[in-house]
């Protein structure tokens, strides 16, 4: 029986190191049920360092959600977020796809598109804090601000989650996805 393919939803805190992640995945083939890496659209400026974005004025981000363009859309710390339609068809053409989401807009596009299978990424509280703080994009005050979003986002633990700790080298953790991939599991 062939193994369905599906949208994997990539969703944990700010620095848990989804990004880092994504890049490993976009770099070298790791299996033939390797997931193709999708963009996000985003209103927010590419900065070097960041995640490979698409970026978009609020006007044209405005655009696109009004023709229909986006599958999936919200909006986090000011920014708009979209991932495009076009993942959907390479789901239907026998793709794995795994994209960058929003741990608040999971449920949505799980009741959106029955083809979402999500992975929650974790870390402990040194590490994130750590990663944060070496990124340099925010104040102590602003990771401090993090690290609580993440104590109260953790409370969730949603049903029919993979979650997998990124704590250990992003091989491992990218191996770990992979093989859940492999065997059907999410």
């Amino acid at each position: 029986m062939p193994k369905s393919t599906r949208l994997f939803f990539l969703v944990g805190p700010s620095g848990v190191g989804k990004d880092t992640l994504l890049n490993h995945l976009k770099m070298r083939e790791y299996s033939p049920d390797q997931p193709l890496v999708a963009h996000r659209y985003i209103t927010r400026p590419v900065r070097e360092g960041d995640e490979n974005h698409v970026e978009l004025s609020q006007f044209e981000f405005n655009r696109r959600k009004q023709a229909g363009l986006f599958l999936f859309d919200w909006t986090s710390h000011g920014y708009q977020y979209g991932i495009g339609k076009e993942t959907k068809k390479w789901v239907k053409s026998g793709h794995n796809v795994i994209v960058n989401g929003s741990r608040k807009y999971l449920e949505t596009a799980r009741k959106m598109y029955s083809k979402v299978a999500p992975i929650w990424i974790t870390v402990s509280e040194e590490i994130l804090r750590e990663r944060l703080a070496q990124r340099g994009r925010e104040t102590d005050e602003e990771i401090e601000q993090r690290i609580q979003r993440n104590r109260e986002m953790e409370h969730l633990k949603l049903k029919n989650c993979t979650y997998i700790n990124n704590d250990q080298s992003i091989e491992d953790t990218v191996g770990q996805i992979i093989a859940l991939i492999e065997m059907n599991y999410i």
